[in-house]
């Protein structure tokens, strides 16, 4: 995103999400998400493709989420954007000014 960029190019709203691992008494855990902040983004697909996953069909979309600059987002946890999770790969702040965050994701239908 260009640090020109105009406000309004921060049009959709995301629910960004926290992995919360559940622990059993067997040693292993369940992995589930809790909602940390509602936040205004910026989404762009960036490509899509189709592999053979396990004798399925798998769809997957690359996005790029835009979001002003956070300190606490990382790798492990996603965004859902109308119903869609979209699994955070990378964290970038591409200007080194922290006004914003690029988020390269991928949703996996």
């Amino acid at each position: 995103m260009s640090p020109r960029a105009p406000i309004g190019a921060l049009r959709h709203r995301v629910t960004l999400e926290a992995p919360v691992d559940a622990f059993d008494e067997l040693g292993g855990f369940t992995r589930a998400f809790a909602s940390i902040a509602q936040l205004w983004a910026r989404i762009e697909t960036q490509s899509a493709g189709q592999n053979f996953v396990e004798q399925r069909l798998e769809e997957s979309r690359r996005q790029l989420v835009t979001i002003r600059w956070r300190s606490d987002v990382t790798n492990q946890m996603r965004f859902d954007f109308r119903g869609r999770k979209l699994a955070i790969r990378g964290v970038a702040d591409s200007d080194e000014r922290r006004r914003f965050l690029l988020c390269q994701c991928e949703e996996i239908t």
